[in-house]
């Protein structure tokens, strides 16, 4: 029988100054009461730097170098230009907005204080590691919500009457938690990956049990006997840590690394319940970087994520067709989020449209404002909103899963580089190709108010 394999647990969080976490923040903002007169400012920023220099120009020569703290905390003036194009694109749009609200007035002046704001928290406040941000703000109702990530989101310049959350929203629901473990016969690992970034870990290390002898013969085989069954017990462990760990996290996905002598026990010793979260195994070495192991893994969990999307609408497809739970079009989801009815919204991530909305009364419809109030109240009252926005602001609001499904396919690799901003180029995955036949949006219904 052999002792206990396992020498040491440790438990261990990386901190991070990017946000992981995105559901509490877009619960947070959806409870932002729409408001026609105090119109909201959403800002969405692809981040990245323009070539290899994030901060831009090099700095002068003998100038002092700056820890990252620092940088990040130093006036704009002791660091170098900024040189994002993002940056560039957001400057060009929110001075477009003041002029057009301007010279004066309520939304002028909310909109020069709030490109203020926004200036500040990008010149001393993000730090560098961002690769996107989300920022909501409305100075005249004290709002102002940045979300840092690891991950790009579009360039997008947005006032209107409600938060414009479908780009959080997708990075939420594009890139879920998931799990790594990288084991060999000695140590293992089970890493946390959220949007990108390795959040958190366990980490597993085992005794030397059995030490090798020397004597050949009958030594040799019992310390290999041993040594099986101190790998197979060791495996047990980490089956169990694993185990609890997803329990615990509600981590729906698992990637397994390792080499065969390690990952053939795990596969004996996982629970049912673990083994039906595996969605690859892969040979990877146990000196394998953070960042070898988010290079190695990132591109599993996309196409798992894929896969994920493509039984959604499928769901979505028996749903309608069953003439019960599921309705298509922007019309009827927009009803039956009205309703309370919807359990899943779900839409292709390319989907626009133009609706309108009193959120007073509340009432809301689809295309261009009506030339009466159809519920008699004040036409004044309505606006013209984002159909997107209005319907994942609902979906927050009403308590509905988001369903954002990917709609571009890769480009091949054999296809010239002349050529691909070719529109033909870029097919269209086939989920989202069935979400087309409905208008691009859909959702699965809690219940159903059909009498018949």
């Amino acid at each position: 029988m052999v002792t206990d394999p396992t020498k040491r647990i440790t438990h261990s969080t990386t901190d991070t100054p990017l946000v992981t976490n995105i559901e509490p923040v877009l619960k947070r903002l959806a409870t932002v009461a729409p408001s026609p007169t105090q119109p909201i400012l959403t800002v969405t920023l692809d981040w990245r730097p323009d070539g290899t220099n994030p901060g831009g120009t090099q700095p002068d020569e003998g100038a002092p170098d700056l820890k990252r703290s620092q940088r990040r905390n130093a006036p704009q003036s002791a660091q170098e230009p900024v040189r994002r194009p993002a940056r560039l694109v957001l400057d060009r749009e929110l001075q477009r907005l003041i002029d057009e609200h301007g010279p004066r007035g309520d939304t002028f002046d909310n909109l020069t204080a709030d490109t203020e704001r926004i200036s500040a928290y990008l010149d001393g406040e993000l730090d560098h590691s961002a690769h996107g941000v989300v920022i909501v703000a409305c100075t005249a109702r004290d709002i102002f919500e940045a979300v840092p990530l690891a991950l790009p989101v579009p360039t997008r310049v947005k006032l209107g009457s409600l938060p414009a959350l479908s780009d959080l929203a997708q990075v939420e629901d594009d890139y879920p938690t998931y799990a790594v473990l990288l084991a060999d016969r000695h140590d293992a690992t089970l890493s946390y990956v959220t949007h990108a970034t390795a959040h958190g870990s366990i980490e597993l290390r085992s005794t030397d049990y059995p030490r090798r002898q020397k004597q050949g013969g009958w030594s040799q085989r019992r310390f290999q006997a041993r040594a099986g069954e101190r790998v197979d017990a060791f495996a047990r462990d980490i089956a169990d840590e694993t185990q609890r760990a997803l329990d615990e996290l509600g981590i729906d996905m698992l990637i397994v690394a390792g080499d065969e002598v390690i990952t053939s026990p795990l596969d004996a010793s996982f629970h049912q319940t673990v083994k039906d979260r595996v969605i690859a195994t892969l040979r990877l070495d146990i000196r394998t970087t953070d960042a070898g192991l988010l290079d190695a893994t990132l591109p599993v969990a996309e196409q798992a994520e894929r896969n994920r999307e493509a039984a959604v609408v499928h769901r979505l497809q028996d749903a309608i067709g069953a003439g019960e739970y599921g309705v298509g079009s922007a019309a009827d989801v927009l009803k039956a989020l009205q309703a309370g009815q919807v359990d899943k919204l779900v839409l292709v991530d390319d989907f626009t449209g133009r609706g309108w909305a009193d959120f007073g009364y509340p009432a809301y419809g689809i295309g261009e404002p009506p030339p009466a109030h159809p519920l008699g109240g004040d036409l004044a009252d309505i606006v013209s909103v984002d159909l997107r926005d209005l319907l994942i602001f609902l979906g927050l609001t009403t308590g509905a899963d988001i369903d954002i499904i990917h709609s571009a396919a890769p480009v091949p690799d054999q296809v010239a580089e002349s050529d691909r901003e070719r529109e033909s180029v870029e097919s269209r995955l086939p989920a989202a190709a069935a979400l087309d036949e409905i208008h691009g949006v859909g959702a699965i219904l809690r219940f159903s108010m059909d009498n018949d």
